[in-house]
């Protein structure tokens, strides 16, 4: 493919324009030997004379040269769209975004996210990816995914991480469970009862470091990868079970016969943060969908028209 810029093709232009170097060199405020060498250049890597030469330095484009003329000058104001063309896009509260969710917090997140998205911006696309955290942030460092919606203790280098939304361990019990009503319990107060845990790496390991920290060996009797089948095993009393709960899904658990009752144990924070490339300055929508997912951990359910205020950037 030959080589040649677009700065080459400017000049081209120019000294078509102009009918000589000369002039060519005023117009563009370059020097003569500046514009010479860029058509030069240019006819080199083409392979092909694009002017005649005339004793009184005026140029004549060849055929060559008319037929290069009429592309360069549309490659050209083409190309000086772009910048606009791009800040558009990268403004407009529309196109295709596409997030990571670990599974853990998915059934309670996307689709909410995505009745939420569709109800304050329709032409923003939103589609997602479930998985393991450290692998959803790969992906995002990658370039992959423009964000993962993961918990705070299960990040990795290489991302940054924005707030969505605060989270703390609750025991999920049965409605009927004698200790249902309990403002909070100790990891002590469950010990001699069986347990269910969610089994995806590493969300069960995080639980039992829990229950160790407090000098409790819990009774593991099952262990799941999917959220309704341990919601199902503790709604009927067979178990109880652990996980992290933030504002606005207490209702999900509620409506599945399970009771939220919180860790009374020193743990430590685990917020539902989003994963992001480093200091990359990210297309308005990508904030959008960002902010709506901080929104509906603040006020609760239900999607609401309007526009988010704008989410940080390159943070």
């Amino acid at each position: 493919m030959p080589e040649f810029t677009l700065r080459q093709l400017e000049y081209f232009v120019a000294v078509l324009d102009a009918g000589s170097v000369t002039d060519a060199a005023k117009r563009s405020s370059i020097s003569q030997a500046a514009a010479s060498m860029a058509v030069g250049q240019l006819e080199r890597a083409l392979g092909v004379d694009l002017f005649l030469r005339t004793r009184s330095k005026r140029v004549v484009p060849t055929a060559a040269g008319h037929a290069l003329g009429v592309r360069a000058r549309r490659i050209l104001a083409e190309t000086s769209e772009i910048p606009g063309a791009v800040r558009g896009g990268f403004e407009e509260l529309a196109g295709k975004v596409t997030v990571g969710c670990m599974i853990a917090i998915s059934p309670r997140l996307m689709p909410r996210l995505i009745a939420e998205v569709g109800g304050r911006w329709p032409d923003i696309e939103l589609d997602f990816a479930e998985g393991a955290a450290e692998e959803l942030q790969r992906s995002v460092a990658g370039g992959e995914l423009d964000a993962a919606f993961v918990y705070s203790l299960q990040s990795v280098p290489g991302v940054d991480l924005l707030p969505v939304a605060e989270s703390r361990p609750h025991f999920l019990l049965a409605v009927d469970h004698p200790l249902a009503g309990t403002g909070s319990l100790h990891f002590s107060d469950l010990a001699d009862e069986d347990a269910v845990l969610f089994d995806v790496p590493p969300s069960a390991e995080r639980v039992l470091a829990m229950f160790h920290s407090a000098g409790v060996e819990p009774r593991v009797r099952w262990r799941s990868v999917v959220a309704e089948t341990i919601r199902g095993l503790v709604a009927s009393g067979r178990a109880y079970s652990v996980t992290n709960v933030w504002q606005g899904v207490e209702h999900l658990f509620a409506a599945s016969g399970v009771a939220l009752v919180p860790v009374a144990d020193d743990v430590p924070a685990n917020g539902v943060v989003a994963a992001v490339a480093p200091a990359a300055r990210r297309p308005r929508r990508v904030d959008a969908v960002i902010e709506a997912a901080r929104d509906l951990a603040t006020r609760g359910t239900g999607p609401r028209n309007g526009v988010a205020t704008e989410g940080r950037r390159g943070t």
